[in-house]
Order: structure tokens, then C-alpha cells, then sequence
């Protein structure tokens, strides 16, 4: 019972998350990365497989996000032709160097993430 309570939260979470991207454009991943090592430590033992699962949780939310506001001609294609290489190319050598960066190293540039954004987001 205890495990079928965690994959309703989890998938309550997800939902969550994906809620929380497609609105402020961020924040869904962070969400997961901070719920799966938690709820699912026996699947994620180490932090950067939560980090990775969660990337992967968020691409259908992205991409449909992507499609709706296309289709209701909100998405700029000019800055979004600006981001999208530099940011592939980014997570392509981010998913070579992930495998060889301590978790612990992993887990302190997040923490530095979250916390800088959100003061970001608070005072602007």
C-alpha cells in the first residue's frame, strides 16, 4: 500500500511539474530532481540518475507546451532558433561530463541553481 501511495504522488507530482513549466518556462524539472531521490531511493540511489530522469520526464511536457503556444502563434521563433542549438549542444556535453562529476559536486551546483534563480525570481 505504502508503494502505491508514493506512485500516486509521484505521478501527482509530475502532473505538477509539468503545470509549473509550461507556466514560468522552468521549475518542473527542479521539482522532480527534488521528489524522485526522496520517494524513489531504491530506483535512484545516486542523485544524477533522479537529475537524468527528470530531464527526461519533462521533454513530452516541453515539446507539447512548444506546439500549443506555436499553434496560438506565442512562441518566438527568433529567440527560440538563438537558445536551441547553443542549449543542445549544452546538454549533450553536459551528459558526458554528468558520469564524471562527483554527486556531490552535482548536488551543490543545483543547489547554487535554485537558489540563485529564485532569488532572481523574487527580486528581478
Amino acid at each position: 500500500m505504502a508503494q502505491k501511495i508514493k506512485n500516486i504522488f509521484l505521478a501527482v507530482t509530475a502532473g505538477v511539474a509539468g503545470l509549473i513549466n509550461s507556466l514560468i518556462g522552468a521549475g518542473g524539472g527542479i521539482l522532480l530532481s527534488l521528489t524522485l531521490p526522496s520517494l524513489a531511493k531504491e530506483a535512484f540511489p545516486d542523485r544524477r540518475d533522479a537529475y537524468i530522469n527528470s530531464q527526461a520526464a519533462m521533454i513530452p511536457g516541453c515539446a507539447l507546451s512548444c506546439v500549443i503556444y506555436s499553434m496560438r502563434g506565442m512562441l518566438n521563433t527568433v529567440g527560440f532558433s538563438l537558445f536551441a542549438i547553443p542549449a543542445a549542444a549544452g546538454g549533450a556535453i553536459g551528459s558526458f561530463l554528468l558520469s564524471k562529476i562527483k554527486g556531490s559536486v552535482i548536488q551543490t551546483i543545483f543547489a547554487v541553481l535554485v537558489i540563485w534563480s529564485g532569488i532572481r525570481m523574487i527580486w528581478g
